[in-house]
């Protein structure tokens, strides 16, 4: 059974903007515990964190086909990634431009850790941004 607490804090986050256009904020729970593991258990408590980004100010942007159709690419400090790449038609004016992003990931081990999190298109980096996440024992 898998028990996370986070406190009722704010939520750590770091917007990342490029220039005078859009913004990245990322978000997520500033301290979360874990349940204790018991002396009769075999495999070390995980605790799952939900990330969520939301991309703002997009009217400020140069080119809206630059925002369009972005893969994710989740660095969660822990010597892991998660990756995902949407399928979407060919662009055109007018398309809606998907701005909510979220993710979730188990963590084994209490300690800090810096999740980020870079919006691609074609293999560049578009927007990054990054949240801080603390796990407790």
């Amino acid at each position: 059974m898998l028990v996370a607490i986070a406190l009722l804090v704010p939520f750590s986050g770091i917007t990342s903007t490029l220039a005078d256009g859009p913004e990245l904020k990322v978000k997520a729970p500033r301290v979360t515990f874990m349940r204790p593991t018991m002396p009769n258990q075999r495999q070390r408590s995980t605790v799952t964190i939900r990330i969520t980004a939301q991309l703002d100010k997009l009217e400020e942007a140069e080119d809206l086909e630059d925002y369009y159709c972005l893969e994710e690419v989740w660095e969660w400090d822990d010597e892991t990634d998660s990756e995902y790449e949407p399928d979407c038609d060919p662009y055109e004016e007018g398309m809606e431009l998907k701005t909510n992003f979220s993710a979730s990931h188990q963590y084994r081990y209490p300690g800090t850790y810096r999740v980020f999190l870079r919006l691609e298109r074609n293999g560049k980096t578009v927007i990054a941004g990054s949240a801080n996440v603390q796990i407790r024992s």
